[in-house]
């Protein structure tokens, strides 16, 4: 029997629809500015600063396995967040490096430019944090933060225990020799609040503003290199 070919009016329809598909799901993309707009960007800097340290003289074993493994999950993730942007061909990009060994410097390379190519289609706004820029009064509320919740585990860390798969470090140090975008999207996703609040980050942008520009701008109280 001869297949039926598609009637050419059905085309005009067929054309509105494909049309509509796209518009749905480019108005189903997160606003910039969004939470998960900011999620995305900073999950794909951090990734960009967790590939660069496989690059780094001296780290341990121990410490390059735990990159890596975060590397495999960070990739198993944002595919999956840059398909929820509306950004269908970086997440294809993305996937077709899950589950791949990242054993060169070369290889390592290529996938640095592939997310170099996303980190610029999809930006962290940095002066969001800045709004106003921080004053005495919110340094001073930083570094209060800073001695409440984070200097017991952070001040004179280093680069992190060798014999940890992914230990704590010293948060000035690390302001201090990252990219700034990095260092910040780590403070943006990195912190984490308890299970009242759903462990989401309990500071506020102005509060995470005033703690990257305190760690950029000071020495760690006990800094040991």
């Amino acid at each position: 029997m001869a297949r039926r070919r598609p009637c050419a009016t059905m085309w005009p329809a067929v054309t509105a629809m494909a049309f509509a598909v796209v518009v749905t799901a480019a108005a189903a993309a997160p606003p910039a500015g969004s939470e998960p707009a900011r999620r995305l960007a900073a999950e794909l800097l951090i990734l960009r600063g967790d590939l660069g340290r496989l690059d780094e003289a001296g780290l341990s074993a121990q410490n390059r396995d735990g990159l890596r493994q975060r590397i495999a999950g960070a990739l198993g993730l944002l595919p999956w967040l840059l398909r929820q942007s509306g950004d269908a061909a970086g997440a294809e990009r993305l996937r077709a490096w899950q589950g791949r060994p990242l054993p060169e410097a070369a290889v390592r390379g290529v996938l640095a430019a592939e997310l170099d190519a996303e980190i610029a289609q999809h930006p962290i706004d940095t002066g969001a944090f800045l709004q106003p820029l921080p004053t005495p009064a919110h340094l001073r509320e930083a570094r209060a933060i800073h001695d409440a919740y984070c200097a017991g585990c952070h001040d004179g860390a280093g680069n992190g225990a060798p014999d940890a798969a992914l230990p704590s470090r010293d948060l000035f140090k690390m302001a201090q020799e990252e990219a700034a975008n990095v260092f910040l999207a780590r403070l943006v996703n990195g912190v984490k609040g308890d299970a009242m609040l759903h462990f989401a980050n309990p500071l506020t942008d102005a509060q995470i503003g005033a703690l990257w520009t305190l760690y950029k701008t000071a020495s760690s109280p006990r800094r040991a290199d």
